[in-house]
């Protein structure tokens, strides 16, 4: 039986939470391998019913030849179940534009990529890629595993997530202590996605790595931490 990640949080979930800031912004130096190639920028503004999440990446020096600059955006709702997209854009420069416009009341999702439409059912607790690394601040992981319904504005995906455990994070702001979530790779999917979440600061994600189907990751570790 597949459940969407923020009932199975919720159920899960032993004691609740204080929400974050109603601002926070995330700075992440992004390295490939050794190589440092770009910074990224992540940035929430919440007031406990309304929310909107930027996050940028920008490649640096020569990287800027083999790697995109991308900027995501999503908008929705804050409630008891977490963040409810309402609309997700991802701009990839020269590769396009992708969105998704969640119709909740309908139970549908309408997924724009690069002017293909398509409507697909909307299960509860989906999320986009903007949101998922926030929707932990919100409703932290509780228990060994669980799922999320993801989309990238081009397809909607059946995440399955498991909980690694606490691990020491090292960074230029000091050691943060943090709880390793990653995403289960099946079949043939060769795709991996990794979070570490500061557990003493909400939950939020102060290193993200994703890892391409040829085994190339792109790493952001956290640089600076604001919160208002």
């Amino acid at each position: 039986m597949r459940l969407p990640i923020f009932f199975l949080l919720a159920i899960c979930s032993a004691t609740a939470v204080a929400a974050p800031p109603q601002h926070v912004e995330l700075v992440y130096a992004v390295s490939m391998g050794n190589l440092k190639i770009g910074e990224g920028r992540e940035k929430l503004d919440q007031d406990g019913e309304r929310y909107t999440i930027v996050s940028e990446s920008k490649p640096l020096g020569i990287a800027a030849l083999f790697v995109k600059e991308i900027r995501r955006e999503s908008r929705g709702t804050v409630g008891p179940g977490g963040l409810r997209p309402q609309r997700y854009e991802e701009n990839r420069g020269k590769d396009g534009v992708r969105s998704a416009e969640f119709d909740w009341s309908a139970g549908k999702m309408v997924i724009n990529n690069n002017g293909e439409a398509k409507t697909e059912a909307l299960p509860e607790g989906a999320l986009d890629m903007a949101s998922l690394p926030f929707s932990f601040a919100f409703l932290p992981p509780a228990g060994d595993s669980f799922r999320a319904n993801v989309t990238d504005g081009r397809r909607l995906t059946d995440y399955q997530l498991r909980v690694l455990g606490r691990e020491t994070l090292k960074t230029t702001i000091g050691d943060l202590q943090t709880l390793h979530v990653q995403k289960v790779r099946l079949g043939d999917d060769k795709r991996g996605l990794d979070f570490w979440l500061a557990v003493d600061r909400h939950y939020l994600p102060v290193r993200i790595r994703f890892t391409e189907k040829d085994g190339t990751a792109f790493d952001s570790v956290v640089t600076a931490i604001n919160l208002r």
